[in-house]
């Protein structure tokens, strides 16, 4: 009998132990969940993305800041804020607040302190005018991911490089700041200065759009250096701003095409693919052909500029004049073959990669079987026909000339750049020879020769002389019952030891 009331009280010990500790795990959870909840709340203040710098290390983003500030429910806060921002931006304020929880706002003008009133100047990705609005780009709708230019080749590299500023406040267990204790700030914004370096001088940029805007209505302008390939200045019109998306959109004139990456018929800048062809082909400079305004070739009549002709031109006269006729008979004497394999070779069958993910449009080039044919040739040889290129592989071509006959490929991207500042260097794209150094100087001198005393003598600068070719390209469209012309200029500066080859395109 008393062994068996032990054994029932050794039970019952047991279960209440059991319940006990039950009971304190249920309890030690309820706890634990509302210490953490009464251990803070974090908002966030401001988050930015990696910065895109110019080749001088001045940021194309971020280069502004504005105001913001972050208040609980405090009627000191409230009546601080309600003097600095609209009529809306004060009713979604103080709804937040009305909720319990800590508000965000950017402010037009500073606040006096108060009590629960957290004031911060924080960065903003571009406002007012954005430069080069075509490589620099923009954010999705939401504004987190790049949607074109550099914002969304380098997406992953800027979203990597973002920063943010949080206010972590100490809230009772639902969720309401405590009175009296001070909330911590973490604030990793500086993260952001790290980013990519373009290689567009924010300069040069600007000089290029204020007088693209000046002479242009749509087309493109490239300024490059033709011993690195680094492209200066990048201008395609119509333009647009980030601000006014909806606008472009709606825009017939299409101004969210980057007109300096887009196939247009070539004309007469071709010509120095021609020259290049012919004199490869071990044509000499002093080869002579007669222009009589037209030429014929099989049933195929082909006009020159000059309907009343030129007479008998050497190269140098052909090339400065822009004769049609002669350049006809100057392909057809190099040989469709070699014609085709020179544009080849100079990047007129395939885009221009720029970096990694960032390319041109692919340029077109007629096939070796459609130059069997002399009158296809003959289209070729002055830049018409199916030829299409983009205003990058015309300044991939003028730079070759200034190069001696070497390519280098076009690039956007000088490096990437930490935090500190310091730059990591994309190292430049192996040159690749395509034509002798010898017909690198001659057509170099052709050039010069155009600007001197041919069609560019209207771009002839008042010092350091230039170099160019000018085009006239037929797109074989009508509108309104006027055709539609591209007019073209390709050239370099200064003369001697050229520093930038220059690229004009107007469309229409």
């Amino acid at each position: 009998m008393h062994k068996r009331a032990v054994i029932s009280f050794v039970f019952i010990l047991a279960f209440l132990g059991g319940l006990m500790l039950r009971i304190y795990d249920i309890s030690g959870q309820q706890l634990h969940r509302a210490a953490e909840q009464q251990a803070g709340l974090t908002v966030t203040v401001a988050n930015a993305r990696g910065t895109i710098y110019d080749c001088m290390m001045r940021p194309l983003v971020n280069s502004d800041t504005e105001y913001r500030v972050i208040a609980t429910a405090n009627p000191e806060a409230i009546a601080a804020v309600s003097g600095c921002v609209d009529k809306k931006t004060l009713e979604s304020f103080t709804a937040r607040l009305q909720e319990g929880k800590p508000a965000v706002a950017v402010i037009d003008t500073l606040p006096p302190p108060a009590d629960g009133l957290a004031l911060f100047e924080t960065p903003v990705r571009h406002r007012g005018t954005l430069l080069a609005p075509h490589i620099v780009g923009y954010l999705d709708g939401d504004g987190i991911k790049g949607a074109t230019g550099a914002e969304l080749v380098f997406n992953e590299l800027l979203s990597e490089y973002a920063g943010k500023l949080t206010v972590t406040y100490t809230v009772d267990a639902v969720g309401k700041p405590l009175e009296g204790i001070e909330p911590i700030i973490t604030n990793t914004l500086d993260k952001a200065k790290a980013g990519v370096m373009l290689t567009i001088d924010k300069d040069i940029q600007m000089i290029a759009e204020n007088a693209a805007r000046d002479h242009l209505t749509k087309g493109a302008v490239v300024v490059m250096e033709p011993g690195t390939g680094r492209i200066s200045a990048l201008v395609s019109l119509p333009d647009f701003q980030p601000s006014t998306l909806s606008e472009a959109l709606d825009d017939q004139n299409s101004p969210l095409i980057n007109r300096a990456f887009s196939n247009y018929n070539c004309g007469s800048v071709f010509k120095i693919v021609t020259t290049a062809a012919a004199l490869e082909n071990g044509i000499s400079t002093s080869s002579k052909h007669g222009c009589q305004g037209s030429f014929h070739v099989g049933d195929v009549k082909f006009h020159c500029h000059n309907r009343l002709g030129h007479g008998m031109l050497s190269m140098l006269e052909g090339f400065a004049q822009s004769c049609n006729p002669y350049f006809i008979q100057l392909a057809l004497q190099a040989g469709g073959a070699s014609l085709y394999n020179m544009s080849a070779d100079l990047g007129f069958d395939r885009p221009v990669f720029l970096a990694e993910g960032w390319k041109t449009a692919r340029a077109v080039l007629p096939s070796q079987d459609q130059l069997v044919s002399p009158a296809a040739v003959g289209n070729l040889a002055f830049g018409q026909g199916v030829l299409m290129a983009t205003p990058v592989h015309i300044a991939q071509l003028i730079s070759t000339v200034v190069n001696r006959g070497n390519l280098i490929r076009p690039t956007l991207i000088k490096g990437t750049v930490e935090f500190d500042g310091i730059l990591t260097e994309q190292p430049p794209t192996p040159s690749q020879s395509v034509f002798s150094e010898n017909t690198a100087g001659k057509l170099k001198d052709m050039m010069i020769y155009a600007v001197e005393s041919g069609t560019g003598a209207s771009a002839r600068p008042t010092e350091g002389g230039a170099g160019g070719k000018t085009g006239t390209a037929e797109t074989g469209w009508v509108v309104n019952g006027k055709s539609v012309i591209q007019g073209w200029f390709a050239g370099f500066y200064p003369s001697e030891d050229p520093t930038h080859v220059i690229v004009v395109l107007a469309e229409d």
